[in-house]
Formats: structure tokens, sequence, C-alpha cells
């Protein structure tokens, strides 16, 4: 290989590399201008972007300094999606504001290749020479690769713009709507805790099951509004974690405490194996902790009808275990991973319902565990249920 091409193609390989690395659009055009005449050995380069109404874009945010025939022929590329290549006498558009060419003299030859990604052309890159000899072959399909090379580059950085706008609006949405959610909760609880207090009289118990019943989609209301606040924080990385030392055993136990009246009210054993974690003292938070292990042991409680739910903690070496086993239906087969999901309802096994829920505790729940510097994964078999296993980080208090 010719020396040139060798140092061509090291010189496109490292514009390659410089633009795949940002996601900033400005940032890629600068780089790309910026080396592009080193690479071409040519007088003048730039980049163009097409924009609304056949217009385009210079990285200076205007064209004026470039003349109206060469506009023409740069939106010719545009349309066409073809490379153009021309020798006639170019003005030089650094020289343009009193309409007289360069000192240097004019530019005789260039080329014009579209930033072409798939079937749409977001673009052109211009190189231009004063020497019509330093227009060779090889610089024509070295400008149409740096303009593939540019045009995806570029598309990457769209993209990724635009799925941060996506969840930013998303992240807005959902706090906006959380934190107005709230306050109507609240009323509700109160005025069912009042009416269940006999605040206006004695109630029946038809009407006390129906005050219950009040309290129990206000809490699950409530629920889903921590949750959604919680990803919002996950997202925008604001959660903020509280370690302390604590007793494993006592976190377990609290948690299955909270479980238990949704528990006994299926006539459902719930079962407490600590081994040797129960006097371990570990560092971590335990209102995360204990909000993770209630919505285990709140789902395994409400997908097995009969059976038994069993909390099973323990230390394997520098990790602890906290695993939730149930007798329930279990996962489909495959999707132990997708059961984390965001706002995903698997149904839970062959021939049985889907219970309601928000299919966003497990999501919230793993995403907590590896902000704690842990993890949470789950095993299951179709018909023999799901075993639950959060593990975390042993730090002995």
């Amino acid at each position: 290989m010719p020396p040139e091409s060798r140092r061509e193609l090291e010189a496109l390989r490292e514009i390659a590399i410089a633009t795949s690395a940002s996601l900033d659009a400005d940032e890629i055009l600068g780089i790309v201008c910026a080396r592009a005449g080193a690479l071409f050995r040519a007088d003048f380069s730039t980049v163009a972007l097409a924009g609304p109404a056949d217009t385009l874009r210079l990285p200076d945010g205007g064209h004026a300094d470039l003349p109206a025939h060469l506009l023409d022929t740069l939106q010719g590329v545009v349309q066409g999606g073809q490379t153009r290549v021309f020798r006639d006498p170019v003005k030089d558009p650094r020289a343009m504001s009193g309409g007289e060419p360069a000192p240097e003299g004019p530019l005789r030859a260039a080329i014009a290749a579209p930033l072409r990604y798939g079937d749409e052309v977001q673009g052109v890159l211009l190189v231009a020479w004063r020497d019509p000899e330093e227009l060779r072959e090889e610089s024509v399909h070295l400008a149409e690769t740096l303009g593939v090379h540019t045009a995806i580059a570029l598309h990457n950085a769209r993209l990724y713009d635009e799925l941060r706008r996506s969840k930013l609006a998303r992240d807005r949405f959902f706090s906006a709507m959380s934190h107005d959610l709230r306050t109507p909760i609240a009323a509700i609880v109160g005025y069912s805790e009042l009416l269940s207090d006999g605040i206006v009289g004695e109630l029946t118990d038809k009407q006390h099951e129906m005050v219950e019943r009040i309290s129990q989609v206000a809490a699950h209301l409530s629920e889903l509004v921590n949750d959604i606040l919680d990803l919002a924080k996950l997202d925008a990385g604001r959660v903020e974690l509280h370690p302390e030392p604590v007793q494993l055993g006592e976190l377990v136990r609290e948690a299955v405490l909270a479980v238990e009246p949704q528990a006994r009210a299926k006539s459902l054993p719930l079962r407490l194996e600590l081994d040797d974690a129960d006097e371990q003292t570990v560092l971590v938070d335990p209102v995360r902790v204990r909000q993770i292990l209630v919505n285990l042991l709140s789902n395994a409680v409400k997908f097995t009808h009969e059976g038994e739910v069993r909390v099973r903690a323990s230390v394997a070496g520098l990790r602890t275990l906290i695993t939730v086993h149930d007798t329930g239906p279990g996962l489909p087969p495959g999707s132990e991973e997708a059961v984390f999901e965001e706002f995903l309802q698997l149904a839970s096994g062959r021939g049985t319902k889907q219970e309601p829920g928000s299919g966003l505790g497990l999501a919230v729940s793993r995403r907590l565990a590896r902000a704690m510097g842990g993890d949470l994964t789950v095993k299951s078999t179709p018909g023999e249920g799901a075993a639950f296993t959060l593990y975390l980080p042993l730090r002995r208090g």
C-alpha cells in the first residue's frame, strides 16, 4: 500500500473513532470539520447539514459565506443523494465579504459527498482545492466513506438526544403526577380511618367491609405512587441511600411481620429460616432493604394459593443471601429476566389469572438492590413456584 494511502486510512480511522465516541452532534461536526482538511490535504472543508424546506446549516450557524451556485450544488447532493465532483472555478468561501477571491487564488476543484445513513441524507461533506491535480479518484471514495461514518455518528447522536428528551419528559410527568396524587390519596386514607373509627356513627358489617376495600385500594395507589417516584429517582441517579449497622435477622423479621396479615387472610404459613444470619450485623439501608423484602413477600403471598411461603437468610462468603420461595404457579418459561422489566406483568402460569399490580415493584426492587451493590435474581419452574434471591454485600458493623 502506498504511504499516502496508508496515511489517509489511518487518519480516517482516527476520525471514525473520535466521532463514534461522541453523542453530541455539534462535537461530531467540529471533529470532522477540524480534521477533514488535513485528511484530504484540502484548502477548504466543511459540513452542511440538511434543514427544513431544503435549507442547509453550516457549523457556524449560517451560509452567507457560500456562493449561491455552490449552495445549489450542495442542496442537489442532499436531494439526489449522489456525490458531485466538479473542477470549475469555485470562489473561496472565506473571502466572500467583498466578493473577491482569496489572495491565494480561487478554489478550482471540489467534492461534495452526501452524509447518508440508509435512505436518509443528513447533509453534505464539502472538500475543495485550489490545485485541481490534488483531487484524485481515491479522494472521492475517501470522501464518501467519511460521509458514511459522519452520518452514522450523527444518527446515533440524534437517537441519544431523542431518548434523553423522552426520558426527561417521562420523569417530569411521573414526578408531577405522583406528587399531585399524594394529596387525594392521603384524603381517602384519612376519611376511611374516620369512618372505621365510627366518627359518623356505627357501621354495619357490610359498611365495614366496603370501607376496608377503600383502604386497600388507597394503599395500593399509595404504593404505586411511591414506586413511580422511586423509579424516577433511580433513572435520574438521585436515589438516596442511608446505610447503618443492623442485625440481618431483625430486618427480615420486620418484613415478615408486615406481610403476616396478608398471609393469614389466605391461611398461608410464613416460614422463616435464619441459620447463621440471625445475629449477623450488616451495613445497609434498612428502609430500602425492608422495602425490597416486603415487596417480594407480598408478591409471594399474592401468587400462592396453597402451600407456603418460605424466607431463608444466610451468609455466603462476602455476601448475604435472602431468598423468598413460594409454592405458587411459577413464571412462564424463559421469563426470568422479563419479570424485572418496568410496567410488564406476566401471566403467573398456565391456567391462572393475572393478579392485579403495576408491574413496577420488581423493577424498582432490583434497581435498588444494585444501587446498594447487590442484585436481585429469580429461579422458577412452572407449576412449582418461584424463588427470588436478594444479594447484598456483607459489611460487618
